[in-house]
């Protein structure tokens, strides 16, 4: 139950950060139609700033998804054997619960 919740949690911290990156970047492109070339100079910036971060967290996102992605609810592709159920104990890839 516990691993449910600190899932669902995940899911929406992620889900609520792209948003967040979606909103800046939005915000970013429309100020580089400002007059102000600082304004613009500033706009791109963080353009391109919003677009590390973004690919650095999906980087790890990635790299942890074997991992993770049975336990987050909405993630595709579950593997079966990662997750615990009610116990909070992680299985080991390929054990059943049954051979603990």
């Amino acid at each position: 139950m516990r691993n449910d919740r600190l899932a669902e949690l995940l899911t929406l911290t992620s889900h609520s950060m792209s948003q967040l990156a979606e909103a800046l970047t939005t915000f970013s492109f429309e100020l580089m139609a400002s007059e102000d070339p600082a304004v613009r100079i500033a706009s791109r910036r963080m353009v391109s700033r919003v677009s590390a971060i973004r690919s650095a967290f999906d980087q790890k996102a990635h790299a942890l998804e074997p991992a993770v992605a049975p336990c987050v609810p909405g993630l595709d592709q579950p593997q079966a054997g990662l997750c615990t159920d009610t116990d909070d104990r992680v299985q080991s890839p390929g054990k059943d619960a049954s051979d603990h």
